[in-house]
């Protein structure tokens, strides 16, 4: 018998275009990529998904996010450190696809996501 197929519910895109600030040779976005893509658990794998985009238009505040997912709310975050913020990010994914409508109580929010929103975006009516 094989195993159940499972789906990716939440996508995590991360700006690998924005420079840093000090260095503009510099990409942290894709450090941070590499990295969150590195830690997450093959459970995770099973409903996280990290995707390179080529600008989410956040150029003031790299590292940038958004996390996804049909019928709920995205999110864009902004100020990630692409060492320090990879476990606040994983943990972030994680309770983001665990909420019904994606929206994570700010109590609730990892510390660089409760820091980092840049806005959310309800979701649009072909996702409902």
């Amino acid at each position: 018998m094989s195993e159940p197929e499972t789906t990716v519910q939440t996508t995590v895109y991360v700006c690998t275009v924005c420079r840093a600030k000090d260095d503009p040779e510099v990409r942290p976005g894709q450090a941070l990529l590499e990295a969150f893509d590195a830690r997450l658990s093959p459970e995770d794998r099973a409903i996280v998904a990290a995707e390179p985009v080529e600008c989410l238009g956040v150029c003031s505040r790299p590292c940038t996010v958004a996390m996804a997912a049909r019928g709920k709310w995205t999110y864009v975050l902004g100020d990630f450190d692409s060492v320090d913020h990879v476990d606040d990010l994983v943990e972030s994914a994680r309770r983001y696809s665990a909420s019904e409508n994606g929206l994570v109580p700010k109590k609730d929010r990892p510390d660089a996501m409760r820091k980092g929103v840049v806005s959310r975006t309800p979701p649009g009516p072909f996702a409902r």
